[in-house]
């Protein structure tokens, strides 16, 4: 019977003392880390609030990838199209001095040399890749090239016929590019539709052929009237690029706010109350080493000694 009471009173004590410490380690983790949750069991409703909510971070984070890569592309599309309307413009004096009636024809054949250049720098600028090597213009044929070149330097479009849009987070989306023909396509005040590669080929190949006059450029639909249209479309694509960027600003504050209140409702349902954490921590270590003294005091006193 003694021995049974005794070795009850160690195994109790152990137990008492291991309950405890077990409750310090805890404690001390979650004083570590943050986390309240150490394990599913410790709350279920809260561990199941946080899995949804880290399930919503996952997405939030290729989201706000997925915006990052839309604005940059969009970036380059709009830098680019800067580029056009700047050569446009240079091909624009060309034609208005080569339109003019003091021009002879070894002056239009020269200003025809010059525009043919500023069309390959057109072309080259339709093929326009990202830091990915994805050409900008292509639509949904991205790995491909939007504009080939046939024997006698023609350009035809050879990209998808739109672009795909990309997810910024839950309903919002944006068209991360345009396609060569939203830029290239134009019609005239007249009604004349046109593009802006095949009307600059033509143009150059007029002048340097001698069969362009200063009649037919000045005309109503004629060159100059097509590249003003021309440089008009270009403006009013670098419109929508610019609205579909600040779009994009846009789904980035709706995320970024959604992320923050996420945040504050993690910290809430899983994090650590540090101050309720460190009274509780106190109190376990006092009552671990209250245990401790108690168990070598009573493990010492003469009645033990006795009934040994």
């Amino acid at each position: 019977m003694t021995a049974i009471s005794t070795s009850a009173f160690y195994n109790q004590s152990i137990a008492n003392m291991d309950k405890i410490t077990q409750a310090t380690q805890t404690l001390s983790q979650q004083l570590s880390t943050g986390n309240r949750l150490t394990h599913s069991y410790d709350d279920p409703i809260a561990a199941a609030q946080m899995r949804t909510m880290q399930a919503a971070d996952t997405l939030s984070t290729a989201d706000t990838a997925n915006a990052a890569s839309a604005k940059a592309s969009l970036t380059l599309t709009d830098s680019t199209l800067s580029q056009f309307t700047d050569i446009i413009t240079k091909i624009q004096t060309a034609a208005t001095a080569a339109a003019s009636d003091t021009a002879n024809a070894s002056d239009k054949a020269n200003y025809g040399v010059q525009i043919n250049a500023y069309y390959q720098q057109l072309v080259d600028l339709s093929n326009t890749k990202d830091s990915y090597g994805n050409y900008v213009f292509s639509g949904t044929s991205g790995g491909s090239p939007a504009y080939t070149q046939d024997a006698s330097g023609n350009a035809t479009y050879t990209g998808g016929a739109s672009a795909n849009a990309i997810s910024l987070g839950g309903s919002l989306s944006v068209i991360p590019s345009v396609t060569g023909p939203e830029v290239m396509n134009f019609t005239t005040s007249g009604g004349v539709s046109g593009n802006l590669l095949t009307s600059v080929k033509t143009l150059a190949d007029q002048l340097q052929a001698g069969t362009a006059t200063s009649a037919s450029m000045n005309a109503s639909g004629g060159a100059l009237d097509q590249l003003d249209a021309a440089l008009n479309q270009v403006s009013s694509t670098q419109t929508v690029v610019g609205a579909r960027t600040a779009w994009i600003t846009t789904a980035t504050t709706v995320q970024t706010t959604a992320q923050t209140a996420r945040t504050s409702t993690e910290a809430a349902v899983g994090g650590t109350d540090y101050t309720t954490a460190t009274a509780q921590l106190s109190q376990q270590m006092l009552a671990l080493s209250a245990s401790q003294a108690s168990f070598a005091k009573l493990s010492s006193m003469s009645l033990f000694t006795y009934l040994n």
